[in-house]
């Protein structure tokens, strides 16, 4: 997680590819859906 953009962090080439990525600041709601999509993608 960061308070960056996903772009922004991929531009400096900190994000690798393949990496779940949450932008703060995030919602309860929205931390479930992230939890629930990376285990669906089983990773």
């Amino acid at each position: 997680m960061s308070g960056y953009t996903a772009s922004v962090i991929a531009d400096r080439g900190v994000l690798d590819e393949g990496i779940d990525f949450i932008q703060k600041p995030f919602s309860a709601e929205e931390l479930t859906a992230k939890v629930w999509e990376v285990l669906a993608a089983g990773k």
